[in-house]
């Protein structure tokens, strides 16, 4: 009477096993974790400077599927990072890409995109929907000009099967960071340097131009204002006038430059005004060297001081000190127009003609500093080629000042005379200066016909 009784139990427990194992069998698996690198569960970039560049930040992502049906991971920014102030990060400048190799079957997306709201497809899994894990990097540039602040966003990340009515699974990520925006204003040469370099016979534009990056955005509005206290001086004392040096701006987007040629000056002068924001900016102040002719040769040197100023503000601050040195290279040379090749030459002579005149223009170039004079000399008399002379009474010499500020010699017609003769004595400054020469030649009636020449040359000397 047992038996059946024994044999009813086992059969009970045969059927409730094959219940169980039909219940687990009906609950597929489709399940997505997104995990920081760092860890925690948010993806924070802490304190971030502008200046830094990129700052990437990597994300674990790991699907369990067993539903055997192709899916997409899909991303979809819900909330940009913005400030409660309402200040939101650029488009572009938040971007995501998977790192190639990561994943073991689907198709990752590696090339770099910007993460915008809506929907975007990161991961397409193979056709068998296999389990899968990769990673993506999410890269933020932020803009010299944006506000500090913290900045806070959303993002969510869903599994969705391909053909098939199974569920999403969904993840929600928090994105976090704290913009720190360190106001500064850095000068600097193009080359790098905190001297400016002027030469007047060679201008180096990387040597003589500054450039002035304004980083971040919250000075209010400023103006940056250039003060030379002293006048440009040499090693030897003697003062560089201030017309020598020229100086203007370009470049700016934000605020204006002063974009005229202007000369340095003892008095303050503003070379930028922001925008009234304030805002990040940069521009360049090219200086030059301008007609050094006058200004005796030596090597000049002074300092430029960069004051900033805030419209509201009643305390100016110095932004930096830089030198600048000019160049003015010795000078001293003279000039003949037209060239006489080192002699004077008078051409197809006949008896009782007009008088022959040549004209000679002579200037001196000189930054020296000292009294100078100009003399010519003559080797021989008027001869031509069958040494037949002109008499040297019939060759005179006259000349003409051209706003000449030294002493001309020969005022009043005069002989020229075989040897040396001095022309033309400087003023006392040893000033640049220039003025004419003329010579004539009467014929005499028995003159034998052609060209007559002599050996003629001239010289500047310091007195």
């Amino acid at each position: 009477m047992n038996k059946p009784k024994i044999m009813i139990f086992v059969s009970a427990l045969i059927g409730l096993s094959a219940i169980l194992l039909f219940s687990v069998n009906t609950y597929a698996e489709f399940s997505l974790s997104a995990t920081p690198y760092e860890g925690g569960f948010d993806l924070r970039y802490g304190k971030v400077d502008p200046r830094l560049g990129c700052i990437n930040k990597e994300l674990s992502i790991r699907i369990t599927s067993d539903i055997g049906k192709q899916y997409r991971l899909v991303q979809n920014i819900l909330d940009p990072l913005s400030t409660p102030e309402g200040n939101s990060i650029p488009r572009d400048s938040f971007v995501v890409y998977g790192i190639r190799g990561t994943n073991k079957f689907g198709t990752l997306a590696s090339q770099e995109i910007s993460a915008n709201p809506g929907r975007q497809i990161i991961y397409t899994s193979n056709q068998a929907g296999s389990s899968d894990s990769f990673t993506l990097v999410y890269g933020l540039t932020l803009p010299q000009d944006i506000p500090a602040g913290s900045y806070r966003g959303r993002m969510s990340f869903s599994i969705e099967a391909v053909d098939s009515s199974q569920a999403p699974a969904v993840v929600i990520l928090n994105v976090f960071a704290e913009v720190e925006v360190v106001s500064a204003i850095q000068i600097k040469t193009v080359a790098g340097s905190k001297n400016i370099l002027l030469k007047a016979d060679k201008q180096d534009e990387d040597a003589s131009s500054v450039v002035f990056n304004i980083i971040g955005g919250s000075f209010g509005q400023f103006r940056i204002i250039q003060v030379v206290s002293e006048q440009p001086v040499s090693s030897e004392n003697q003062q560089l006038d201030w017309e020598s040096i020229n100086f203007s701006g370009s470049g700016a987007q934000k605020g204006m430059v002063i974009n005229q040629s202007t000369a340095l000056s003892n008095r303050q002068q503003i070379i930028y005004t922001s925008s009234p924001q304030g805002e990040a900016d940069n521009f360049v102040i090219k200086y030059s060297a301008g007609d050094l002719l006058k200004q005796k040769s030596g090597i000049y040197r002074t300092k430029i001081k960069y004051i900033l100023e805030g419209v509201n503000s009643v305390q100016p601050s110095l932004l930096d000190t830089l030198w600048l040195e000019l160049d003015n290279p010795r000078v001293f040379e003279l000039s003949v127009t037209p060239e006489v090749g080192g002699s004077i030459r008078f051409q197809d002579l006949k008896p009782l003609a007009p008088p022959k005149i040549q004209e000679v223009l002579l200037e001196v170039k000189s930054n020296i500093g000292k009294q100078y004079q100009v003399t010519q000399n003559m080797r021989g008399s008027l001869t031509n080629k069958e040494g037949k002379q002109l008499p040297s009474e019939n060759f005179t010499i006259r000349e003409e000042a051209l706003d000449t500020k030294g002493v001309l010699k020969f005022s009043q017609k005069a002989q020229v005379k075989d040897g040396q003769s001095v022309l033309f004595i400087s003023d006392k400054f040893g000033s640049p200066d220039k003025f004419k020469v003329i010579y004539e030649l009467s014929l005499p009636r028995d003159i034998f016909p052609g060209d007559y020449s002599t050996n003629f040359s001239y010289t500047v000397n310091e007195i």
